[in-house]
């Protein structure tokens, strides 16, 4: 079973905590993203995991043993970089077959492994190149092989594809989900990129500040959201916010500088309280009879939708909609939400109300 567990891990460089209090587990074949901004601490965890840094204070397991003090290379993982970490004096074949080289492994195996590998990834007519000769794809494909070969129980990635045009990434995000599901290794991969991790993940674990601020399925994450950080974090357009007060006299309201919104019944907020609104951008409809009255400051054509840019009192809006919808700068628009898709925070400490 190769499981992962982490039990209130802290990490300190010199003077600076960076890390405090983790405790994080993950199960036997699971793909698990550590998701968060540049600083939030996610490739510090990923490289104490592999064991290119340590730990300054908790445990850390792998496969039910504490790996703690266990060498890098005892601890049965493998990892593949940013920057495919490839020999470039050696042909693709070497390069896969390296480490298995280096355990001294016969010659004949390292060849049966290898061209495994590369059956796979779709790398047998590159098996004589140099690294120089390949495209970025087929060099990360080279640096997965090296990874497979080893027959790992936990296969570490750190943000791989950031390398990579968006085309590129968008058909290697798909390559390494069906690798994991092929192979079946319990996987954690480090990215900034919300879309990586919403569309490869199985459990998101999203930081901040070198602490967890949620962990749940990208459904869970996306559309219950525990605080205002991870509503604005994850979606893009990122979330729509209004600052205003809940008004309860009979069906719950939510005011604001150019905003009257009903909302569920239930809602969990107390009439008078301070608390934060939030809308997804693609729950926003143009309606005569919105609740949420602006004007137009822009609208940006993406292809099939239209983003309009609205000012609504204080506050910047973003409404997606169809490309039919456009409306010109300097005119007024009714934005509209159903009760159900709106999120609310505590205006003090921006976590989720209900």
């Amino acid at each position: 079973m190769a499981t992962v567990e982490y039990k209130n891990i802290a990490k300190v460089f010199g003077n600076v905590e960076v890390m405090r209090d983790i405790s994080l587990s993950i199960a036997d074949r699971e793909f698990v993203v550590l998701l968060g901004p540049s600083g939030c601490g996610k490739t510090t965890l990923l490289r104490m995991t592999a064991g290119l840094e340590t730990v300054t204070k908790g445990d850390l397991f792998i496969a039910d043993k504490r790996v703690n003090d266990v060498h890098p290379r005892d601890r049965n993982i493998a990892m593949v970089f940013q920057n495919y970490a490839l020999y470039p004096t050696m042909k693709v074949f070497d390069n896969i077959g390296f480490s298995l080289e280096v355990a001294k492994v016969p010659k004949a195996e390292i060849r049966k492994k290898v061209e495994w590998a590369a059956e796979i990834l779709n790398l047998t007519p590159y098996l004589d190149r140099y690294p120089k000769e390949l495209s970025g794809g087929q060099r990360q494909r080279v640096a997965m092989g090296r990874a497979m070969v080893r027959e790992a129980e936990v296969f570490l990635f750190d943000e791989p594809l950031s390398n990579l045009d968006a085309k590129l990434r968008a058909h290697m995000r798909l390559e390494i989900r069906q690798l994991h599901n092929r192979l079946g290794t319990t996987t954690i991969y480090v990215t900034h990129d919300q879309i990586e991790a919403m569309t490869m993940a199985d459990k998101i674990v999203l930081m901040h500040a070198g602490k967890i601020m949620q962990i749940g399925t990208p459904d869970e994450v996306y559309e219950r959201p525990n605080s205002k950080y991870v509503a604005d974090f994850i979606g893009s357009p990122s979330m729509n916010f209004f600052e205003g007060t809940v008004e309860a006299a009979g069906v719950p309201r939510f005011v604001a500088e150019g905003v009257s919104i009903d909302l569920s019944p239930g809602v969990g907020a107390k009439a008078g309280q301070k608390v934060i609104l939030g809308v997804r951008p693609n729950d926003l409809g143009i309606s005569d009879a919105g609740g949420i009255k602006g004007e137009v400051v822009l609208c940006e054509t993406t292809g099939a939708d239209m983003q309009v840019h609205a000012r609504v009192g204080a506050f910047e809006t973003v409404a997606v909609v169809p490309r039919g919808e456009r409306r010109a700068p300097g005119s007024p628009v009714s934005l509209s939400v159903q009760p159900d898709k709106v999120h609310l925070f505590d205006a003090a400490t921006e976590q989720r109300i209900g």
